[in-house]
């Protein structure tokens, strides 16, 4: 993927990409080596290239074919420093926490932990600490948390998001959306709704979601072909042409609208025809995110090149021709795989990066 900094520092020349870009890409790609003995662990990086810019991160760890190697202190690259590494905390699964400082609020309150349908999830890798938030439990948890941070109430968040795998029906995430919504407003926000799944697809939940308030749908499309050896059935069962009249329905009823895709397991170009057809029912910006394989087993899934840091690169200007036009643009603290931290099609881009 990346032999040195020099090496580095040459990709990033020749493509006309900041250096940090691709050294993300990379890692993330590529995982690392280290003497810690967690499968996966969340951190803060300080580059050494821009050390006021912390970010966020959650990386593959025993990768002993990685360039790249982390400890408690410090990322190396071949040897050569390129980081400050800190907060390291393992990547278990909990109940809740912030991104955007204390602006977005993710839950795993259907216990994300028992879902491990899909071949590219670390769930299976993970400690389990995220039990189903029950109805009755649901508003004091939220208001717990809020006091936990500091907070009064949760008045000044913007957006509560619903991250989790395991709702087998429809009616059943809608139960549950509705029972978060009367939470958030009991502990006084008004917020965006914000549901990553694959089973709010008609256009009778589309009509309910839209009802709970301002809401966002994230499909979780991940990927276009290989979808049956890859996907957990709830996602598979979607062709591509389906998930874009999903996100159809959504836009048309005001829904904001986007979805996550792996890059990696599709060559370039089934993944460019099919994202082409997503562009005009897209409403914020997709969330791109680099393929993380956590053991040797899942390298199996990549697609053929996409060990090579200029098959990403490629991906990533290919994505940029499709949606830059829009005007949508990534933020790192909504995707710390994302294949843009700093730049994109030559934008500086601006704002939070945690």
């Amino acid at each position: 993927m990346l032999e040195s900094v020099r090496h580095l520092d040459q990709v990033a020349g020749e493509w006309n990409i900041n250096p940090e870009d691709v050294l993300l890409i990379a890692l993330n790609a590529s995982g690392a080596r280290s003497p810690l003995d967690k499968p996966r662990m969340r951190f803060q990086l300080r580059l050494d290239s821009r050390p006021d810019t912390p970010l966020y991160l959650i990386l593959s760890l025993g990768r002993q074919d990685s360039p790249f190697e982390l400890d408690d202190r410090e990322l190396r690259l071949n040897g050569e420093k390129v980081g400050e590494v800190d907060g390291i905390e393992d990547d278990d699964a909990v109940l809740g926490y912030w991104r955007n400082g204390t602006r977005m609020l993710t839950l795993n309150s259907n216990a994300r932990s028992q879902c491990t349908g899909c071949v590219f999830c670390p769930n299976t890798l993970e400690g389990a600490c995220d039990p189903q938030i029950k109805a009755l439990d649901m508003s004091g948890y939220l208001g717990a948390l809020a006091a936990n941070s500091g907070l009064s109430d949760l008045a000044a968040v913007e957006t509560v998001t619903v991250c989790t795998g395991c709702f087998l029906h429809e009616h059943l995430a809608l139960e549950h959306l509705s029972e978060v919504r009367a939470a958030m407003g009991t502990n006084g926000c008004s917020g965006t709704l914000h549901f990553l799944s694959s089973v709010l697809t008609t256009a009778e939940g589309m009509d309910t979601a839209a009802g709970l308030g301002p809401f966002h749908l994230t499909l979780t499309a991940e990927c276009f072909t290989e979808r049956r050896q890859i996907l957990k059935e709830s996602k598979a069962k979607l062709t591509p042409e389906d998930m874009v009249a999903t996100l159809a329905r959504a836009k048309e009823r005001g829904i904001t609208t986007d979805f996550t895709y792996i890059v990696g397991l599709d060559p370039i170009e089934d993944a460019v025809a099919h994202l082409r057809d997503f562009v005009d029912v897209t409403t914020t910006f997709p969330r791109f995110q680099t393929y993380q394989a956590h053991n040797p087993f899942m390298d199996v899934y990549r697609t053929p090149g996409s060990d090579t840091i200029e098959w990403h690169l490629t991906m990533r200007r290919s994505v940029e021709d499709l949606f830059a036009p829009t005007g949508l643009r990534p933020q790192w603290w909504q995707n710390y795989r994302s294949p843009w931290c700093f730049t994109y099609a030559g934008e500086e881009l601006t704002g939070a990066k945690v």
